[in-house]
């Protein structure tokens, strides 16, 4: 497989692009800010595989109301610092980040707060969330559940998810502290994004169908 030759767009006018198309999938100004935001951020931060690669997986699953883009966020309890909330399968980064500010506001009070959240969908890069946490001198921590992604030991079959999960805490130097990480040998986004640029993965990376290694990203993906 040959790749293309790379192509260097300002990140500024790309985020403006993406958040365009997102208003023309009727996304109101602040949610496609947001959205777009984040994917261009995770590209940024040399994380494509949530990036801006994503940007048409996003608008697939508005098209085909996968995610509701008029979900009400629903606070189910509320004791202080523990939150329940119901995203009703609105999109993920919206359901997040206003539980991501709840939870940094309730701390302020409590001096910790956590939040469970269900029904909620792909919220992009965790370390997108969390380092507004230790931006705000607080220590965060965001993990999720994720569809099945590797098999289990001595297995070939795909039934475990990844279970991603990012912290980040303020440190004395000018950026914070962030660690995100998937839980499988690679997120499965990197296996996109080199089946996007016509690239070999590792043989480490993952199976094929028939439970054998792969440097194919295509017959990673349906494996």
């Amino acid at each position: 497989m040959t790749s293309p030759s790379p192509i260097y767009i300002d990140h500024e006018t790309l985020r403006a692009l993406v958040t365009e198309i997102y208003q023309k999938l009727e996304l109101d100004d602040d949610t496609a800010s947001l959205l777009s935001d984040s994917l261009v951020a995770a590209d940024l931060w040399g994380h494509s595989s949530h990036g801006v690669l994503r940007t048409s997986w996003y608008g697939s699953r508005l098209l085909n109301q996968v995610m509701d883009k008029d979900a009400p966020f629903e606070v189910l309890l509320d004791t202080g610092p523990l939150l329940a909330i119901d995203g009703h399968n609105g999109i993920g980064q919206k359901i997040t980040q206003k539980a991501v500010e709840l939870v940094t506001e309730k701390a302020k009070t409590f001096g910790v707060a956590a939040a469970s959240i269900k029904r909620s969908g792909h919220f992009g890069t965790a370390m997108y969330f969390t380092k507004q946490i230790a931006e705000a001198d607080m220590i965060g921590f965001l993990a999720t559940n994720a569809s099945p992604a590797m098999a289990a030991y001595g297995g070939a079959e795909k039934i475990v998810g990844n279970n991603p999960q990012s912290w980040a805490a303020p440190t004395d130097r000018e950026a914070p502290f962030v660690l995100d990480i998937a839980h499988t040998e690679v997120a499965r986004g990197k296996i996109y994004l080199a089946k996007e640029k016509r690239e070999k993965i590792p043989a480490h990376w993952a199976l094929s169908a028939d439970g054998r290694p792969t440097t194919d990203p295509a017959k990673a993906i349906v494996g």
